[in-house]
């Protein structure tokens, strides 16, 4: 190798030993893309904020306290009722006042508006009647007390045409009232029915002057006679071959006049026509 480039390269070393050398540092200021960063970082890192909890409402429910008061209202109503229903059967049949009433039930927690409520709707009740003096006893639906009420009612019910007379209805006359419609005999027709959803029985008067014996050979052709092979019309058609008129339908009948007119389209009056400028132009060529 050339003795002149080894002093040089030598020379060079020895000047770079001297020398000092400074790292620069980074610049402080962030970048735009390492701010971004650092604020969703800062979003992941916050912790989710619970939800609030309900407070309870301070306001008061008018209609919700309303119902609920007229619910005790008519449950205590229904109550007196009852016990007045009761005293009747046991034969306590004198009027008695509300306050009365209610410390023979021994209902001591009636307010005064309650109180009040209940003289405005007590005289109201169709089941109860009430005197010159403001006091009240039970209303039955029939005045019977006893057999011969019982059949003077079935009586009268049979000839007036107003139908039987429910087994319910003289529980609330009578006590124990199917024993005393058993008293009767065959004076009293039972059915068995239902009302409400619940079995019942209505009596019916077994009026004697209606009872007749029928022959024992119409009886037998009565039987011998079956029609259910045939409609109404066949039967209509039998009867006037003999002469015999049957009972049609008495129901006014719908008269169709012809068929319904539809209703004509009204159309609107002083239509802007369109294209105007045009009209001289066009050609017709139907000709």
């Amino acid at each position: 190798m050339d003795p002149a480039l080894l002093k040089e390269r030598q020379a060079f070393l020895k000047k770079a030993s001297t020398n000092v050398s400074v790292q620069q540092k980074p610049s402080a200021a962030p970048s735009h893309s390492n701010h971004v960063s650092d604020e969703q970082r800062k979003k992941k890192k916050k912790k989710p904020e619970e939800p609030e909890k309900a407070k309870p409402s301070t306001q008061f429910d008018y209609k919700s306290a309303s119902s609920i008061s007229n619910a005790a209202n008519f449950a205590i109503m229904a109550k007196i009722v009852d016990y007045m229903k009761k005293r009747h059967l046991e034969n306590q049949q004198w009027p008695i006042s509300l306050k009365e009433a209610l410390d023979e039930m021994k209902i001591y927690d009636v307010t005064k508006k309650q109180e009040a409520w209940l003289n405005e709707a007590l005289p109201k009740n169709p089941k109860l009647q009430y005197d010159e003096e403001g006091k009240f006893t039970f209303k039955p639906p029939y005045k019977v007390k006893n057999r011969g009420t019982l059949l003077a009612l079935l009586q009268k019910q049979g000839r007036e045409g107003k139908g039987g007379i429910l087994l319910s209805e003289l529980n609330e006359c009578v006590p124990k009232a199917d024993d005393l419609v058993k008293s009767l005999g065959n004076n009293v027709v039972d059915v068995q029915t239902q009302l409400n959803k619940r079995k019942d029985h209505v009596y019916f008067y077994n009026d004697p002057e209606t009872d007749y014996d029928v022959d024992e050979d119409f009886r037998h052709l009565w039987n011998q006679c079956t029609v259910s092979h045939l409609d109404e019309n066949k039967i209509a058609e039998y009867l006037q071959k003999h002469g015999i008129a049957s009972v049609k339908d008495l129901a006014p009948k719908r008269v169709m006049t012809g068929p319904l007119k539809r209703k004509a389209v009204k159309r609107r009056a002083n239509q802007n026509l369109q294209n105007q400028h045009i009209i001289e132009d066009l050609v017709d060529y139907n000709m």
